[in-house]
């Protein structure tokens, strides 16, 4: 059976792109192309412990063209290499791009394969920016006409005829001018439809449809491959299917910097948040290197074109077989809730500081983690920070068993804290803007992330200008212990916070 639609991310921007390849964690920023022809710069940003290599880099059109002086789509049309160092940092190359429309990106590090799909927006006159053109050329044309009659004409009255066309062209081209800014903007390929070169290249078009079907059904998860052991580096295949129809999910959309979000849980409580590459229509690769033997939790968080971000999960998650087991290096978790509202660990070197407001069920709660003292942490995922929370938990059964069956599996994310309360001129009551905190008390530190407005692209990792404390309000909506997982990035490094939280039944309505 064909797989269900392709891949692609919303133009207009640069897209981010988490990426677990191999044992490397990486980040593959593909910087906005401008105009075609034209260079699609790529950056890859890595992290701390990522191996120096060589990466290969091929770009393939996806998309029919009825130009026979380009080469037909798939198959590469421009490749390049980026080679990493020992730093972590960001390594770039440069690629030319010859077509607006639908491509496909392929990263190879020797042993596998990640394909990244994309779009290249085509520079396009909209119908009111024609309309304000048009106007202005026909009023410049008739103003000389005008005059010259006037001038040399008999009747000073034919000179009326090309004054009046000229008044007309200034009306329409204001009118278009003042309207242009009211007029909803077509359906963007890649985020709402599926992307083609007809519809990249004149998206006004009325022959496609103005919008994408919204009720696709959610995705199945399946996990092939394996079996995984223990202290051994091995491979997960997922398996994405349409739950109507059982063809492969290829409509993935780039959610918060990635195609999948895969978070796993093992056996004594650690939590792996991965990236599976994209190897196929429908098909995602992990590479794992599990410490220890037993049964694992999974989850994946991914975005459907058409339909909404979905967490879904494996239905009894994989189990790692006895093996070679390295020494553990799960950090013990810190404890929250009734008289406990602050406490203090230290991840990976670095000190943190958490406090949580009063936890009940049915209402926000707050809960604050600090990192340092000072305002030096990076945003990672477009964020600058995540918590990941399962529960309620029974208390005497096997982390991952409980977590795996645990009636709330939760994401959140954190901006970072702000003090704009204290700006002259700034009343943040009534202020709701999802993923951010806007009800911190007065004597918050650090800056917080603002999302990017007007096209402009988010700031990437090499900006460390965030924190150093990054809060989170969320609702549980039962009382029971729930494990938390706080997430941030701080010198290239992505330090996980692991937390027992408490949370209290609330008062009855």
């Amino acid at each position: 059976m064909g797989s269900a639609f392709a891949d692609a991310p919303a133009s207009g921007a640069d897209v981010s792109v988490a990426q677990s390849l191999g044992d490397r964690e990486l980040t593959v920023v593909l910087r906005r192309v401008t105009s075609v022809p034209g260079p699609l710069r790529v950056d890859v940003v890595t992290h701390a412990g990522t191996a120096a290599g060589r990466l290969t880099l091929a770009v393939t059109p996806t998309g029919a063209t009825t130009r026979s002086t380009l080469p037909a789509p798939g198959a590469p049309t421009a490749e390049a290499v980026v080679d990493l160092g020992d730093t972590p940092g960001m390594y770039s190359a440069t690629v030319p791009m010859d077509r607006a429309g639908p491509w496909e990106l392929a990263i190879g590090d020797g042993a596998r394969v990640a394909r990244i799909p994309f779009v290249v927006p085509a520079q396009v006159t909209s119908p009111p920016e024609r309309l304000v053109y048009g106007g202005f050329l026909v009023a410049g044309v008739l103003l000389p006409v005008a005059a010259v009659l006037a001038i040399r004409a008999r009747r000073s009255g034919w000179a009326l005829l090309p004054a009046a066309g000229m008044v007309a062209g200034i009306a329409v081209s204001v009118t278009a001018a003042v309207l242009s800014s009211s007029l909803p903007l077509p359906p963007q390929p890649g985020g709402q439809l599926e992307p083609t070169v007809d519809n990249v290249t004149d998206p006004y078009a009325l022959n496609q449809p103005l919008l994408s079907d919204f009720s696709r059904p959610p995705v199945l998860l399946t996990i092939a491959g394996g079996p995984v052991n223990a202290g051994r580096p091995g491979d997960l295949d997922l398996v994405l299917i349409d739950a109507a129809t059982g063809a492969p999910v290829d409509d993935l959309l780039v959610h918060d910097s990635a195609l999948m979000h895969l978070l796993v849980v093992g056996p004594s409580g650690g939590l792996s948040h991965l990236h599976p590459i994209r190897i196929g229509p429908g098909r995602y690769q992990v590479h794992l290197r599990s410490p220890e033997a037993g049964r694992y939790a999974v989850s994946a968080e991914l975005a459907r074109r058409g339909g909404g971000v979905q967490m879904v999960r494996a239905a009894s998650g994989f189990t790692v077989l006895p093996g070679t087991e390295a020494p553990q290096s799960v950090s013990a978790p810190v404890h929250l809730g009734s008289s406990d509202k602050n406490t203090a660990t230290v991840i990976d070197g670095n000190p943190v500081k958490i406090r949580t407001t009063t936890p009940v069920a049915g209402a926000p709660i707050t809960i604050t983690a600090e990192f340092g003292d000072s305002a030096d942490l990076q945003p990672w995922l477009g964020m600058v920070g995540h918590m990941i929370m399962a529960g309620p938990l029974p208390s005497d059964t096997d982390i991952a068993v409980a977590v795996q069956n645990s009636p709330i599996w939760g994401h959140a994310h954190s901006m970072g804290a702000t003090s704009m309360e204290n700006m002259p001129g700034m009343n943040m009551s009534g202020m709701d803007m999802p993923g951010m905190n806007m009800t911190e008390p007065a004597s918050s530190r650090g800056t917080m992330l603002m999302p990017p407005v007007n096209g402009d692209s988010a700031p990437d990792e090499t900006v460390a200008a965030y924190g150093p404390e990054v809060p989170f309000t969320y609702t549980f909506p039962l009382a029971g212990r729930y494990r938390l997982w706080i997430q941030v990035e701080r010198r290239y490094t992505v330090l996980t916070v692991p937390i027992v939280l408490d949370v209290a039944t609330g008062a009855q309505p």
